[in-house]
């Protein structure tokens, strides 16, 4: 802990974090400088008949999803394999001009080359094509990207792709906290605002994304529902990666959608998944925060408690173009403040607000206002997390550059104790 940090400031920073901070139910985006209604014009195709490059979805440790969009004539199909000699072929259903291939019988853990044709002619191939299984819950040592507000109009968008793809190590997936296509989440400005710049990213690195409020102003299932394929009602659902469980939901416009079904499919996620070595829960709204966004008391009133009742260690969010992390929270109030950056056994949630990966608020600036360990703003950023064995670091960095902005470490003790030798 810092050295500054005495006992007093200690007993002053575990007072009610409601009033530290005070609250409010959804709070406005006041970022709507790109929200004026009008669709992207549509962009030219990569090649004749080739308009969307292949993207992953559902990564599991046998099987994967390989979309694009593309109107060539053929039978669309994805060949792969464990070299570039590939040896195996899907065949890929069609919606309009949407591909959809699943790939079956995968090696867990494992590296595979793909690539897509229409007949006989090949749309994409090469060393970009590539994916890795999930290894299953044996696996102790992997990695992910968080990052949120990304699909922007400027363009910023591709600094922060750049640098995901240029990591080393390089994440597994990706999880993505909402506001994923501005202005108004509609199906026609994926492909400007996040298919064609992060086309490095989405064609080798699946991502698991959450609704974000300009997701939801175009009709989530004409639009949202149309690009992405998700576990169970694509508003809220949870998967396993390796030996963690992670859960995407879903905070509409500020107030938490579908909420007395999504609360009860919650617990009982949760509580199905309480023995997990590793719960990472993530969505668009913060519920506490020090940023200009104000509290958010449908994510406190539904949300927290049910992570405190089930020792979730990490929630990520976005919704506030900028970084924060806060000292765990327990019940409201912080506690471990004195551990910062390096905890052991913590007893409550460590929140993060990664919100920075295509758009920055300025001249707004976050304050220290008790529960915040941490905080940058004004600069677009990207947060990578590694596992290994007992132990969970969080580092977050420049998109421009990849220098570091913070690092947070959690290690669990019991876990350690069961971690083979």
């Amino acid at each position: 802990m810092r050295g500054w940090i005495t006992s007093a400031l200690i007993a002053f920073l575990s007072v009610s974090i409601a009033l530290l901070t005070g609250g409010s139910g959804r709070s406005d985006d006041d970022d709507d400088d790109d929200d004026d209604g009008k669709r992207s014009p549509r962009m030219a195709e990569i090649a004749p008949g080739y308009m969307r490059a292949p993207y992953l979805q559902g990564m599991a440790q046998d099987s994967t999803l390989v979309v694009w969009v593309a109107s060539a004539r053929g039978e669309p199909a994805v060949d792969y394999g464990v070299t570039t000699d590939y040896g195996r072929t899907a065949v890929a259903t069609s919606d309009g001009d949407r591909r959809v291939a699943v790939l079956r019988g995968l090696m867990p853990g494992t590296r595979y080359h793909y690539r897509v044709r229409a007949g006989e002619r090949v749309l994409a191939q090469g060393p970009l094509y590539t994916f890795e299984t999930d290894a299953g819950p044996a696996d102790r040592s992997f990695n992910f990207f968080v990052t949120a507000d990304v699909g922007d109009t400027k363009g910023r968008q591709r600094r922060t792709a750049e640098s995901i793809v240029a990591a080393d190590p390089r994440p597994q997936f990706g999880v993505l906290c909402g506001d994923i296509v501005y202005g108004r989440g509609s199906s026609a400005d994926y492909d400007r605002r996040l298919m064609r710049p992060w086309m490095e990213v989405l064609c080798s690195i699946p991502v698991w994304p959450a609704l974000g409020n300009h997701d939801w102003k175009s009709a989530p299932q004409d639009n949202w529902e149309r690009e992405w394929y998700l576990p169970h009602n694509e508003h809220y659902y949870s998967f396993d990666y390796a030996n963690a469980h992670f859960i995407a939901l879903d905070t509409n416009d500020g107030d938490v959608y579908d909420r007395d079904n999504q609360v009860r499919w919650l617990e009982q996620d949760l509580e199905a998944n309480r023995n997990a070595d590793w719960i990472f829960v993530y969505y668009h709204h913060p519920g506490i925060t020090c940023t200009y966004k104000e509290n958010n008391d449908a994510v406190i009133d539904n949300f927290l408690p049910l992570f405190d009742r089930y020792r979730v260690d990490v929630v990520f969010t976005g919704h506030a173009h900028t970084y924060e992390r806060l000292y765990p929270i327990y019940q409201g109030a912080v506690v471990d403040a004195e551990q910062d950056p390096r905890y052991k056994d913590p007893k409550g949630t460590i929140y993060i607000v990664s919100g920075a990966g295509g758009k920055v608020k300025e001249n707004d600036p976050t304050s220290l206002c008790g529960p915040t360990a941490f905080f940058r703003d004004e600069v677009l950023l990207w947060t990578q997390v590694f596992i290994e064995d007992a132990t969970c670091t969080i580092r977050t960095v420049e998109s421009q550059g990849g220098r570091k902005v913070d690092e947070v470490v959690i290690t669990k003790t019991e876990l350690a104790r069961k971690t083979p030798r």
